[in-house]
C-alpha cells in the first residue's frame, strides 16, 4: 500500500502511521473474516497499486493509542492476546483487546461515533468470533462487551436528547451466540473466502458497501428540506397541494468514500456507470 500526504500533516504523525507494528496472522484474521471477500482478494491483488492518504487513518491511529492505555492498567487481565484455531486447512486468528478470563468476561475498546452507541451488527460477529477463538485455546468466556469511546461526544447534546449518551465513554453489552452457531459462521466465511480466491470473485452485498437504499422525499418548490423521508413513494400519498416526491437514488457510501480498492473494482465501476444513465434520464 502506497500512503500520501496531500494535506502536509505533521512527520511525527506520518511517521506513526507508517510504523504501524501489526502484522496479523493466520491465513485470515477475524477482521477480514466477517468483512468483503471480494475486498479483501482485490487488496492482496493490487496490494503494490492501493493508495491511501494518511489523513483517512488518523481513527485508526487513535484506536491503536488506547491499546497504550490498557497496557498501562496494568491488571491481571490478559491484553491485546492473539489466538488461533485451524478451520478446513485455513488457520484462523483474532486478537482481543482486554478479556478477564476468571469472571468470564471479553472486551474491545472503540473510538467510534456516539450512533454507534446503540451497537452494531459487525461488533456482534467478531466479539463472537474472537470467544469461539478463546473457547478453542482453553479459555470460558461468557460476556462480551465494547468499551465505546465516542470521538463526537457532546456534553450539549447529552443534556438536550435524552437517548444520547449521558457521557464521552460507555460499556456496551454485547449479544453472545451459542458457540455451535459461532463456529458454523466462522466456517460458512472460511468457504467464502476460500471460494474467492478460487474462482470468480463474488459481489459485494448491500451491507458491505454500506448501501443506503433509494428513498423518497415529500418537498415544496423553492425548498432544500425535505417535509419527511420514506422508503416507498406510497407512504408520502396522497401527496399534499403544493408539494412534490422527489427520488432520491441509493449511495455506496463506503465504495465511493471509505474502500481503498474501489478503483479497482469492477462491481463498483459498474454502479457508477448504471447510476451515471440513471441520472441522465432523469434529466
Amino acid at each position: 500500500m502506497n500512503l500520501t500526504n496531500i494535506h502536509g500533516l505533521p512527520d511525527a504523525l506520518v511517521n506513526a502511521i507508517k510504523n504501524d507494528p501489526y502484522t496479523g496472522g493466520g491465513d485470515i484474521s477475524v477482521t477480514k473474516l466477517i468483512d468483503s471477500p471480494r475486498k479483501r482478494v482485490l487488496g492482496k491483488r493490487y496490494k503494490d497499486l492501493v493508495t491511501v492518504d494518511v489523513s483517512e487513518m488518523l481513527w485508526a491511529l487513535m484506536g491503536q493509542a488506547t491499546h497504550t492505555v490498557l497496557e498501562r492498567a496494568k491488571t491481571d487481565a490478559l491484553v491485546e492476546k492473539r489466538l488461533f484455531a485451524e478451520v478446513d486447512g485455513w488457520q484462523v486468528s483474532g486478537q482481543f483487546d482486554r478479556a478477564h478470563i476468571e469472571d468470564g468476561v471479553m472486551q474491545d475498546w472503540k473510538v467510534c461515533s456516539v450512533y454507534k452507541a446503540k451497537g452494531d451488527e459487525n461488533w456482534e460477529r467478531q466479539l463472537n468470533c474472537l470467544r469461539w477463538l478463546a473457547h478453542k485455546n482453553g479459555m470460558k468466556v461468557d460476556r462480551l462487551q465494547v468499551v465505546a469511546i465516542f470521538r463526537d461526544w457532546k456534553k450539549s447534546e447529552a443534556l438536550r436528547q435524552s437517548d444520547y449518551p449521558g457521557q464521552a465513554v460507555m460499556t456496551i453489552e454485547v449479544p453472545v451466540w451459542t458457540l455451535e452457531d459461532a463456529e458454523a459462521y466462522v466456517r460458512t466465511r472460511v468457504e467464502q473466502h476460500k471460494a474467492a480466491e478460487n474462482q470468480d470473485l463474488p459481489l459485494c452485498t448491500d451491507e458491505d458497501r454500506w448501501y443506503s437504499g433509494t428513498s423518497f422525499a415529500l418537498m415544496r418548490p423553492g425548498l432544500k428540506r425535505a417535509k419527511k423521508v420514506a422508503q416507498t413513494k406510497e407512504e408520502l400519498e396522497p401527496v399534499p397541494d403544493g408539494y412534490f416526491i422527489e427520488e432520491r437514488p441509493g449511495v455506496n457510501r463506503r465504495c465511493e468514500s471509505y474502500c481503498d480498492v474501489a478503483p479497482f473494482c469492477e462491481q463498483f465501476q459498474k454502479l457508477k456507470e448504471q447510476q451515471g444513465e440513471a441520472a441522465n434520464d432523469v434529466d
